[in-house]
């Protein structure tokens, strides 16, 4: 299923990318590695993962405290939000 990312999103990947980076380089890509695990596997069976609320679903990240949430519209994905998992996501109304 095709994956379009919000721009809320996108900047939430760069600024997580961009701090762990600085921390190491190495540790950066592999943060980008796991995004994009989490991103292929709501991809490929958007269905099986955890809904929060009505019309939105989780998929964690593996290594890291960051969860992806994405929504089905359309026939594609949907990612909404990176998200620290310490801290509360905005409200998905205001994303998009």
């Amino acid at each position: 299923m095709r994956v379009v990312v919000t721009s809320d999103a996108r900047h939430e990947l760069r600024e997580a990318t961009r701090w762990y980076s600085a921390r190491s380089p190495a540790t950066g890509r592999q943060f980008i590695e796991a995004y994009r695990r989490a991103r292929d596997l709501a991809a490929q069976a958007p269905t099986q993962w955890l809904e929060v609320e009505p019309g939105v679903r989780r998929v964690l990240l593996e290594r890291f405290p960051y969860t992806l949430f994405y929504a089905v519209h359309g026939g594609q994905v949907v990612v909404l939000a990176i998200a620290h998992q310490k801290r509360r996501p905005r409200s998905w109304s205001d994303q998009g």
